[in-house]
């Protein structure tokens, strides 16, 4: 019987804790965003923009996508954001009232068209302190549905 104390002093300091636990994703460590894509399948490789933001790029769905990492300190290091981001390359681009219908009914992922008129969607999820792999899975599952509806509403 004296197990039980102990046992509800450890789940308490450790079960509601706040504090990451290993298998979580976050922002602020970008080898457990790698480690997450690669127990989901996806192979993505870790790169440093030119502005210094660290990006993920990852194929999911048969195109060429990127988490970025936002909402980081002055070092571009401890981020709160991931952004998932991919661009169609469409041989005519395509015109703002299609990016606006799409954003007046899409809720999950908004369109913007680059200089060439080429459409860009992006996701953003604030992984904070980390969210459960489970989490993060479902987001990358939604993401990969999303991309599936834009390429079929831009014909790419």
């Amino acid at each position: 019987m004296r197990l039980l104390p102990a046992l509800a002093t450890v789940v308490a300091m450790f079960g509601s804790s706040g504090a990451a636990l290993a298998a979580d994703v976050t922002a602020r460590d970008p080898q457990t965003v790698l480690d997450a894509l690669s127990a989901l399948g996806y192979r993505g490789t870790l790169e440093k923009m030119d502005s210094g933001r660290m990006s993920i790029a990852v194929p999911i769905s048969g195109l060429n996508t990127f988490i970025d990492f936002y909402d980081c300190d002055d070092k571009l290091e401890d981020c709160y954001t991931l952004l998932f981001v991919v661009v169609l390359d469409l041989k005519d681009g395509a015109t703002l009232n299609q990016a606006n219908s799409w954003n007046a009914k899409e809720i999950t992922g908004r369109v913007s068209l680059d200089d060439n008129g080429d459409p860009q969607l992006d996701y953003a999820v604030s992984t904070f302190e980390g969210i459960p792999e489970s989490v993060f899975e479902q987001t990358v599952k939604l993401w990969d549905r999303k991309l599936g509806d834009m390429k079929d509403y831009f014909h790419f």
